[in-house]
């Protein structure tokens, strides 16, 4: 899929394909189904959104990443959102990203509970963080996807796998090159 909304310039078009991000929607609501957490978070549990285990982080950031990529495909988020919204573009994904936010900005949601206090019906600052990388990878801004195959996001990764890299915008070499520098 190829977002050519000329609006936002660079930051609006998609660059990968509907079968990559099928294939990434698919890993994230594998992941969230096995962490069993539900489609309901708590309200106690939102109101300390740091205070988690590293599964419900991660949970929380693969419910940010399944929101963006089925957006972007105008797929349900879950089983009981009845029916398909229309397919959006990066632009409008952010735009409905900002307006979950309830008069804040993503940049808020992601302070929550460090800078900013936690907000009652805010969605967790993990999710806002998946949002802004998932859109990061869908327009080629960084290389590394926003879940893994193994459904596992930023704070869940696993030896071995490239789901190390989830949350970096840095490419294999300049990741490297950082390293030799320090």
């Amino acid at each position: 899929m190829n977002d050519d909304d000329d609006d936002g310039g660079a930051w609006s078009r998609i660059v990968r394909s509907d079968d990559e991000i099928r294939a990434h929607l698919g890993y994230a609501r594998a992941g969230i189904a096995r962490y069993g957490f539900g489609e309901k978070l708590h309200p106690d549990d939102l109101a300390r959104p740091w205070s988690h285990s590293a599964e419900w982080a991660d949970n929380a950031w693969l419910r940010g990443v399944r929101f963006v990529l089925a957006r972007v495909l105008g797929e349900p988020i879950s089983p009981a959102e009845p029916a398909a919204p229309q397919r959006m573009t990066a632009l409008e994904v952010f735009a409905e990203v900002d307006n979950r936010a309830c008069g804040g900005d993503i940049d808020e949601i992601m302070l929550q509970g460090h800078k900013v206090p936690v907000h009652p019906g805010w969605p967790p600052p993990q999710s806002a963080e998946a949002w802004d990388m998932t859109l990061m990878w869908l327009e080629g801004h960084t290389p590394h996807p926003p879940v893994c195959p193994h459904g596992r996001g930023a704070y869940m990764w696993m030896p071995g796998c490239d789901c190390r890299d989830i949350g970096s915008t840095l490419t294999p070499a300049e990741r490297a090159h950082a390293a030799s520098q320090s």
